[in-house]
């Protein structure tokens, strides 16, 4: 057993609590809660629930790791809003109701990370040596990592102005779902406690397509959508099973007995 602190697993952890609460924050927007409670309740339970895998997918016995997973989740939500011409001009007008937010969201976000993760650990014990769990692990971390990633592309490609045209947002996409891909591959394999290629692959096919379904939520499935959708998927499963490799090969197998 391994109770060491692991910066793969805090960056692992930062995709999954950044999957469960973009997941939840989904639902929530599908089941148009308009009552503020219920969306900090969604935010929770998704932080939760991110925590909670956050912590079986950690190599050692430690919250630690999900709970700073779940501060940088916070910290970079606020960040990019506040690079952005909207969230510049709420900050000046609205300053104490946004810092109000904020500490709400950071509370909401670190207490649910934290219940969910000290959950974990107490009805589990240490991470499992099984690699069928990394096939949730993969497909949550992948959904999480394409959203920051995408986040972080979209302002390097459209920089903080008016939105590009279709082109640049896809490209920033396409950047995003890239990157995501691999790093997440990353943490994967350098966090494992067994050699997860197959579940990797797999499962983070379906956190692509889970994040491509997001953004083009809002148009209909054809044949073309579809296409893409398989092959974006295809990809990013090929660029999360390198990454996986990589990681397992320079870090994971390591401390993996």
């Amino acid at each position: 057993m391994d109770n060491g602190f692991s910066l793969a697993s805090v960056i692992l952890s930062y995709f999954l609590v950044g999957g469960g609460m973009f997941t939840a924050t989904l639902i929530a927007g599908q089941l148009h809660l308009a009552n503020p409670l219920a969306g900090y309740v969604a935010l929770a339970a998704g932080a939760f629930v991110g925590g909670f895998v956050a912590a079986r997918a950690s190599r050692g016995r430690t919250v630690l790791e999900p709970a700073l997973g779940a501060v940088a989740v916070v910290a970079t939500t606020v960040a990019l809003a506040g690079t952005t011409p909207v969230g510049k001009l709420i900050w000046a007008i609205a300053q104490d109701q946004t810092l109000r937010f904020v500490a709400e969201l950071g509370v909401t976000g670190l207490v649910g990370a934290l219940i969910g993760a000290l959950l974990g650990e107490k009805l589990f014990g240490e991470a499992t040596r099984s690699a069928i769990p990394w096939l949730l692990y993969a497909a949550l971390s992948v959904f999480g990592a394409c959203l920051l990633a995408t986040l972080f592309a979209s302002l390097l490609v459209l920089g903080h102005g008016e939105p590009g045209g279709a082109g640049q947002l896809g490209q920033a996409i396409l950047i995003g779902i890239a990157a995501g891909c691999l790093l997440a591959g990353l943490a994967i394999g350098a966090s494992a406690r067994v050699r997860p290629l197959i579940a990797s692959l797999v499962g983070s096919a379906g956190g692509v397509m889970g994040f491509f379904t997001l953004v083009t939520r809002a148009s209909p499935a054809d044949q073309d959508t579809t296409a893409g959708l398989a092959l974006l998927a295809a990809g990013g499963a090929v660029l999360t099973l390198i990454g996986t490799a990589v990681g397992w090969i320079a870090f994971g197998r390591r401390g993996a007995g």
